[in-house]
């Protein structure tokens, strides 16, 4: 027997290692390029390609000899057999981690080397003492529906229906980062569990059988396969081997180009998350127009620059069905963008956060902005719009750009300015137009200037003039340093027109003008 940690396996049981295999060695993880000699060292060497680049010493390549190729110059690096370990199989990895102790396991593989040795020598009456106990255990399995292994060195699905033996009512598995290098061992697993429908493989560095196209499995409606280095392609083949997903989510992976036949195998799809991906330009999410089931649309940090839709109609007729978008952290920087959505007719629920168009305004000011620019927007960045607060947006934009648009009107740059307030029109028909005698151009020093507040520790009474942009957060610390306070202190605002209104400033990145502060207001501080 060898050990490994407090896992006791048989010398048998360690899965067999090829090139191609995944290892891990001290919480590290790797691929093996190479087995054989090393000029100048004794014995077989395994020659590995490091998951983290910096953890190599060279590139394949030792004094003059090229023994393997690497991903990196330096990822690469030698190791004896023994110092490697080459993972185990998830049928010990379920067992491990939910329920069989270590010793049960362990009278279980000496059970299955005694059937092998009653066959070796056709003695079938060898008394198999202590296997009742471990079989009655063993029953437990049957309740499980899900379970979590990630993170267990998992290289292979086990002995056949090995699985199903043990928990055949599983329907959902968290397989992530473990020694994986193979889709034929999520073929295994999900031929064997009838009920499995959610799968999470991320993490794993998975390679295609040839014969791959011979797999199918409908029962699967959710994958989630991030950081796997997958292409668009890639994804095109897990569609036809699952047909029926209705949730797919493909993060941190290489697709750039979002092409999609027209008969696609998409055919299911609702959700799909492709954040960290280098998209760059929306010509390539409008590719996905031909998936007209889907919901909901994640490009977080996928360095989109702009959005425009080739189709002139309002609303476009691609997306039917998109209804939630996320496009935080991207390089949009150009108010027009977000005025595009307006075509998507059933966009509702939209995050937009770390943009640098967002940059050009105060946190209220830019909420109004989207709120007035997209027509059925319900939720932003999480939060229900009200009625009351759709119309005030609305209002305020109007407002905001009368003058321009009393300026371009009836002139040929009229054309151009509803390009860029895409529903100023529809706006002025809902709520009038301004006349210029009505607005009052505000000066620079007007929108910077500050606000009086009185702000209350105890009995102490500090009046302070502060400007309306300074975020909650440094409001905070200024404060802390003010009364000398030793612990951070939370703040509640008080109106001064009305004492019942008490408001907690609980959202340190929203600035202080977000609260609609007046002066002579109060801030209280409390530890």
């Amino acid at each position: 027997m060898i050990s490994k940690g407090t896992e006791m396996v048989a010398e048998s049981a360690i899965p067999e290692h090829h090139v191609g295999s995944r290892i891990e060695c001290c919480g590290h993880f790797g691929t093996i390029k190479y087995i054989g000699p090393v000029e100048g060292h004794p014995g077989v060497w395994l020659g590995i390609d490091w998951d983290d680049i910096d953890r190599g010493k060279h590139n394949g390549t030792v004094n003059g000899v090229h023994y393997f190729s690497t991903r990196c110059p330096k990822s690469g690096s030698f190791l004896r057999r023994e110092k490697v370990n080459f993972g185990q199989s998830l049928a010990v990895a379920i067992r491990f981690r939910y329920g069989e102790r270590e010793d049960e396991l362990t009278a279980k593989i000496k059970e299955q080397q005694l059937l092998k040795f009653q066959q070796s020598i056709n003695a079938p009456f060898l008394e198999l003492v202590g296997f009742d106990k471990v079989a009655d255990r063993q029953s437990n399995f049957n309740s499980l529906e899900i379970v979590n292994v990630r993170l267990r060195n998992v290289s292979t699905t086990g002995a056949p229906y090995e699985l199903s033996g043990i928990c055949p009512n599983l329907r959902e598995i968290d397989i992530s980062k473990n020694l994986l290098s193979s889709w034929t061992e999520i073929f295994n697993i999900c031929s064997q569990l009838n009920h499995l429908y959610w799968l999470n493989v991320s993490e794993n560095m998975l390679t295609f059988p040839d014969n791959y196209r011979e797999y199918i499995f409908p029962n699967i409606t959710v994958l989630i396969c991030g950081y796997m280095g997958l292409n668009w392609e890639d994804v095109k083949r897990i569609s036809n081997i699952f047909p029926n997903i209705e949730e797919l989510r493909a993060p941190y992976n290489n697709i750039t180009d979002l092409s999609t036949p027209e008969h696609h195998s998409l055919l299911k799809l609702q959700v799909l998350d492709l954040e960290g991906n280098d998209i760059r330009y929306w010509s390539q999410v409008n590719k996905l127009s031909v998936i007209p089931t889907l919901e909901q649309l994640i490009m977080e940090n996928t360095k989109l620059e702009n959005i425009h839709f080739e189709s002139k109609s309002v609303p476009v007729e691609d997306f039917p069905k998109l209804s939630k978008l996320n496009i935080s952290e991207n390089l949009i920087a150009k108010w027009c963008s977000i005025g595009e959505l307006n075509k998507l007719r059933n966009m509702e629920n939209l995050r937009f956060m770390k943009n640098p168009i967002l940059e050009t305004e105060n946190i209220a000011t830019r909420e109004q902005l989207v709120i007035a620019r997209i027509k059925n927007l319900k939720f932003f960045n999480g939060r229900l719009i009200k009625d009351d607060e759709r119309r005030g947006a609305e209002y305020d934009y109007i407002k905001k750009y009368a003058l321009e648009w009393l300026r371009v009107k009836d002139i040929a740059e009229r054309d151009q300015f509803l390009l860029e307030h895409n529903r100023y029109l529809e706006l002025i028909e809902k709520y009038g137009e301004l006349e210029e005698s009505e607005l009052q151009v505000q000066s620079n020093i007007l929108k910077s200037s500050l606000i009086a507040l009185n702000i209350k520790f105890g009995e102490r009474r500090i009046s302070k003039n502060l400007p309306p942009s300074i975020l909650i957060q440094k409001l905070v610390m200024l404060i802390q340093k003010l009364f000398k306070l030793e612990e951070r202190p939370t703040l509640k605002y008080v109106s001064s027109l009305k004492s019942d209104i008490v408001i907690d400033l609980d959202d340190e990145m929203k600035e202080l003008g977000y609260y609609s502060v007046q002066d002579g207001d109060s801030i209280i501080v409390q530890i």
